[in-house]
């Protein structure tokens, strides 16, 4: 059995990532999993959190905005129409983008403006969960 599997996190707008990972920690819509090389084939929705990987020991991080999760005996690819890595989120634009839906979610009174807004938000506190880890990371390794 290899100590790898290949990860593949893929948007409509690009290839987010794609490298050989020791294991993948996901949150899917019924509870956290974690895939290890060897992993049965499963496929199954994720939720709006953060995607946990392993990188030559190093774990890594990227905020996904839900999508679908493919598993087979080589690769985890996963599906979202929003994903980014940790590294790559600009901490002060998300902070800002939070404050600004919920100033605006206070003001909304139809049903699906607010669950708009609530789905704002979720993508903007898994942007900064996913920041914040790979901030704590990198100054662990310092």
């Amino acid at each position: 059995m290899a100590n790898t599997i290949n990860l593949k996190i893929i948007t409509p707008e690009r290839v987010v990532f794609d490298d050989q990972v020791e294991q993948v920690t996901a949150v899917a819509n019924d509870g956290e999993l974690t895939i290890l090389p060897g992993h049965e084939p499963i496929v199954t929705t994720l939720a709006v959190d953060v995607l946990r990987f392993k990188v030559k020991g190093e774990e890594e991080t990227a905020a996904i905005i839900g999508g679908i999760m493919n598993v087979n005996n080589t690769e985890v690819e996963i599906l979202s129409d929003m994903a980014e890595l940790g590294i790559e989120i600009d901490e002060a634009r998300a902070n800002q983008a939070k404050s600004r839906v919920e100033a605006e979610k206070s003001q909304k009174t139809d049903k699906l403006d607010a669950y708009v807004s609530e789905m704002a938000l979720s993508r903007a506190m898994v942007r900064l969960k996913a920041a914040e880890m790979a901030k704590l990371r990198r100054r662990g390794r310092a």
